[in-house]
């Protein structure tokens, strides 16, 4: 009885060790914005442009920006066509990008890492250069024709130094 109790007391402690030991590794030192915005269930309006605003601590620092994108099985492209858009603390628009991301291949298969019919995509756009510390907006709309567009359930953006 008493070896049992050492061999479950050994267990848990290991157990602990590697859930603390994988929750210091999991932390991303270079990750300086990462949220998501949900879409509503019934769809995402064309008028309706998401946008996020990402405090950035340093000045002088060129950023990888990706954006998340969390699918449904009834999405009905195999693209999203986003546009993408940032202001500057003080208010400068910057030029708009175009996006076109590919959530399935020629077959329909999801691309993204899933689980039953959620699936998630994550694609770099690329660098972004800051020139000063502050409160900066980021801007994501759809292109694609459709007025209610369906399928999407979450979008996301990620900066990272």
């Amino acid at each position: 009885m008493i070896n049992r109790f050492k061999n479950s007391s050994f267990y848990l402690k290991s157990i602990i060790l590697l859930f603390v030991a994988s929750a210091l590794f999991a932390c991303d030192k270079q990750t300086v914005y990462h949220s998501f915005q949900s879409i509503p269930a019934e769809g995402w309006q064309q008028k309706d442009t998401l946008s996020f605003a990402v405090e950035v601590p340093d000045s002088f620092t060129y950023y990888k920006l990706s954006v998340e994108i969390r699918n449904r099985n009834d999405y009905p492209y195999q693209n999203l066509n986003l546009s993408i858009n940032y202001q500057t603390p003080d208010s400068t628009s910057l030029p708009t990008d175009s996006l076109q991301l590919t959530l399935a291949d020629k077959e329909g298969k999801w691309k993204g890492t899933g689980w039953g019919s959620l699936y998630q995509s994550e694609f770099s756009v690329g660098g972004v250069q800051i020139s000063k510390s502050g409160i900066y907006q980021f801007k994501i709309a759809y292109t694609l024709p459709d007025k209610v567009l369906s399928g999407i359930n979450d979008i996301g953006i990620k900066l990272k130094k």
